[in-house]
């Protein structure tokens, strides 16, 4: 597994924007949201999202773990831990932890002032608040034109444009959505439920051609062992 495609799976976590005046995400309750990882329709591993508030003040801190397996023999492994803290619907702190089949690295976000001091593998740069990392969650994602690159720190331009609105057969359930498509720095297509902006799927094509895709799961209880 080559060290770009392996970025490719991890950047499907890119997206989020920056205005001039910044931009307040309508944000989460508590709760838990799981996501299965695809390639080429085949599971290859999970994203785990959990919330917790405090009054203004929201903690969501994300899972997201691939393996790529000969039989049982594992090939490759990713594994990415991300904390993203916000106030009032602005970001005020974002930690990830990467290893990257035994490479490690991190990235970390912190409020200074009216900007966001980035600290990333190959340096520092200063950011204004009201852009994210690249989590996809956050119900403004779709009308956001920059981001923070949730692995490597940088910053992305992308142009998010609604395709349709359609039924989405996910997790044995059929939900009515919202797709989008996006261009520039980034290509994907991302579907949110129709009526509450919830993200539901994210779908890509890898460097070798792949399809990889990560879909919202709702396991029912005999299931939430494996997730």
């Amino acid at each position: 597994m080559s060290r770009n495609l392996s970025r490719l799976f991890l950047s499907a976590f890119v997206i989020i924007a920056a205005f001039a005046v910044p931009v307040q995400a309508e944000m989460p309750a508590t709760g838990k949201r799981n996501y299965v990882v695809k390639r080429d329709g085949s599971p290859i591993g999970t994203l785990k999202i959990s919330f917790a508030r405090d009054g203004d003040r929201l903690v969501a801190t994300s899972n997201y773990s691939i393996k790529i397996k000969l039989l049982a023999i594992v090939l490759y492994r990713y594994d990415k831990r991300m904390v993203e803290t916000y106030e009032n619907g602005r970001l005020v702190a974002y930690q990830t932890d990467i290893d990257d089949n035994g490479t490690k690295s991190q990235v970390s976000v912190t409020r200074d002032g009216e900007n966001l001091a980035i600290v990333h593998p190959k340096g520092e740069l200063t950011a204004p608040v009201g852009i994210y990392p690249s989590t996809y969650w956050p119900t403004a994602t779709p009308g956001l034109t920059q981001m923070i690159d949730s692995s490597d720190g940088i910053l992305l331009n992308v142009k998010i444009a609604e395709t349709a609105t359609e039924d989405l057969a996910i997790d044995g359930r059929t939900v009515k959505t919202k797709r989008y498509t996006m261009s520039g720095d980034l290509e994907r297509e991302i579907w949110y439920t129709a009526d509450t902006g919830a993200w539901l799927k994210l779908k890509m094509s890898a460097s070798d051609n792949s399809t990889i895709e990560i879909e919202r799961d709702w396991a029912p209880v005999w299931k939430r062992d494996l997730l």
